[in-house]
C-alpha cells in the first residue's frame, strides 16, 4: 500500500476527482453530459475499486465525488463508500455522493451518515420545468430525498444546473429551497456537450443569474446586504484543468467533464497505476501547462458557481 500523502515531485495536484461509478441511470436529462442511460458493459467492480482507493489517499485530492448517471443504482455503494473510508483513516478526502435522489429511503440516508461527509441532490425548477427536464415525478423525489437527508442530520446541498429553460424558476426556486431550510445551494454551468451538445442556446449570460439571486435574497432576507457576488475569473486563471480527473466506470480517466474526447484520454486505470496517469510528464500535466482561458470562457464561465442562502 502507498504511503499516505507521499505524493512526491511527479505527480500533478488533484483538487477534485470525479467517480463515475456507472452509466446507468434512472432519469434521461436532457442536458446530461455523460449521456447517462444504460450501464456501460465494463463497469467496474467492488475489488477493482477496493485496489484504487490508496493510490487515491495518496494524492490527496480535496474530494471524492460519487457520481454517475446515477450512483444509488449500484448495490455496492454503501460499500464503495465506506471502503475509501477505512483507506483514510486521517480524513485527508472528503467523500461526497451526487444522487439525483429516487431511490432515497429513510433507511439509506441513516446508512449514508459516517460513510459519506457530504450528499449532493439535483434540483433544477421548480416541478412543471424541472420535471419537464429530468423526468416525471423528479421534483417530488428530489424534494423528499432533502427533507430525508435533513431530518438524519445531513446540511444537503442542492444542485442547480441553470438552463435558459429553468431560468424563469430560479428565483422561485431558491426562495423554496430557503424555506425548506436549505443553506447550500450550487449553480452548477450548463456544459453544451454530451446530450445537449446541439443546444449551445441553453446557455445563460452571468449578470442574469446574479440579479436574481440578489432578487430571491431580498426576498428571503429583507434588510441583509448580499454577500459579495464571486469574483470574476482572472486573465491569468486557466479553467483548472489539470486539477480535476474524470474516471470513467470503465477505467478510463480524462481531465475533466469538457475534455472527454479521445485525444484527452489519459489512461485507464485497469491498464496503468493512478500515480503513473497522474505524472506530470505525461499527458495531464502536460494539460495543466497549457493555456485553457478561451476555452474557459466559452465553457465554465456563463453563470455564476454558488450561492449560499445564508444570513
Amino acid at each position: 500500500m502507498l504511503e499516505q500523502g507521499r505524493l512526491g515531485m511527479s505527480a500533478v495536484r488533484l483538487q477534485n476527482v470525479f467517480l463515475h461509478v456507472t452509466r446507468a441511470c434512472n432519469f434521461h436529462c436532457s442536458y446530461c453530459y455523460i449521456s447517462a442511460g444504460d450501464a456501460m458493459p465494463d463497469e467496474m467492480s467492488t475489488i477493482e475499486y477496493r485496489r484504487l482507493w490508496s493510490e487515491i489517499v495518496a494524492l490527496r485530492p480535496r474530494k471524492v465525488v460519487f457520481t454517475g448517471g446515477e450512483p444509488l443504482l449500484r448495490d455496492d455503494i454503501l460499500q464503495l463508500l465506506s471502503d475509501l473510508r477505512a483507506a483514510d483513516p486521517e480524513h485527508h478526502v472528503l467523500r461526497c455522493l451526487n444522487t439525483n435522489g429516487h431511490l432515497m429511503t429513510n433507511e439509506l440516508a441513516k446508512s449514508l451518515v459516517g460513510p459519506a461527509d457530504e450528499l449532493r441532490v439535483s434540483l433544477d425548477a421548480m416541478r412543471e420545468r424541472n420535471d419537464t427536464i429530468r423526468g416525471d415525478g423528479a421534483f417530488d423525489l428530489a424534494v423528499g430525498a432533502l427533507r430525508l437527508l435533513h431530518s438524519v442530520g445531513f446540511e444537503p446541498i442542492v444542485m442547480v444546473t441553470v438552463t435558459s429553460g429553468t431560468l424563469p424558476d430560479l428565483e422561485e426556486l431558491l426562495c423554496f429551497l430557503h424555506g425548506m431550510n436549505m443553506t447550500r445551494i450550487h449553480l452548477n454551468r450548463f456544459h453544451p456537450i454530451g446530450r445537449a451538445r446541439e443546444c449551445e442556446q441553453w446557455q445563460v449570460k452571468q449578470d442574469e443569474v446574479r440579479s436574481i439571486m440578489r432578487k430571491a435574497w431580498e426576498r428571503n432576507f429583507p434588510g441583509h446586504p448580499h454577500p459579495s457576488d464571486p469574483p470574476e475569473p482572472s486573465e491569468t486563471s486557466n479553467c483548472g484543468v489539470g486539477s480535476f480527473l474524470n474516471i470513467l466506470p470503465n477505467g478510463d480517466v480524462y481531465p475533466c467533464h469538457v475534455l472527454m474526447a479521445r485525444e484527452f484520454h489519459c489512461g485507464n486505470i485497469r491498464e496503468q497505476g493512478l500515480m503513473e496517469i497522474c505524472d506530470r510528464n505525461g499527458l495531464l500535466g502536460r494539460l495543466a501547462a497549457m493555456d485553457f482561458k478561451g476555452f474557459r470562457d466559452k465553457y465554465t464561465a456563463n453563470v455564476t458557481p454558488y450561492v449560499c442562502m445564508r444570513r
